[in-house]
């Protein structure tokens, strides 16, 4: 072989072997744009189910500002059936309330959220002390940014805070 040969030889292996890393290089860059595409995909959907669940709850929080709040106008030693239908309409509001918490919920969204169940709970006679913790949660969540979402250990917190709601109201039976 010639020295032409044997030099040529050693380009095309050089250029075949930029070839092989520019190949490796693009696969992972693929690799990252489906990753990126998978987390946009899954994100929009959480966006859609957070919208849902945001629709049923103003839903339900019309129906329940419909309800008539003559149960709770009698003295609390009355332990009638309207009575305890009123209760339960709290306890519905809280649970209403507890399907929206949940990690990487927009705090502006969970705060109006929150301020709503509270006045509903308000307005049918709920137990003061409790509307009083809930709008104290509506404060911390205004303290994050409009579109933030809640840092976990506070969703695990409302969560906790959220039980003893559930616990006040179910004592009122």
């Amino acid at each position: 072989m010639s020295d032409e040969d044997t030099y040529v030889r050693a380009k095309l292996t050089e250029i075949n072997g930029a070839i092989e890393r520019l190949t490796q290089m693009l696969n992972r860059m693929i690799d990252v744009l489906s990753k990126i595409t998978e987390v946009q995909d899954s994100n929009s959907e959480i966006s859609l189910a957070v919208a849902a669940n945001s629709e049923k709850l103003d839903e339900l929080m019309a129906k329940i500002e419909n309800i008539s709040v003559s149960g709770l106008a009698r003295p609390a030693d009355a332990t009638t059936l309207e009575q305890k239908g009123a209760v339960s309409s709290l306890s519905a509001v809280l649970d209403t309330l507890d399907s929206q918490i949940r990690e990487g919920v927009i705090a502006s969204d969970l705060s109006i959220k929150i301020a709503q169940a509270a006045s509903t709970l308000e307005q049918r006679g709920g137990v003061g002390q409790l509307v009083v913790k809930m709008q104290r949660w509506v404060r911390i969540l205004k303290t994050y940014g409009r579109v933030d979402p809640i840092n976990p250990s506070d969703v695990s917190k409302l969560r906790k805070d959220l039980k003893d709601w559930q616990k006040e109201v179910s004592q009122v039976r």
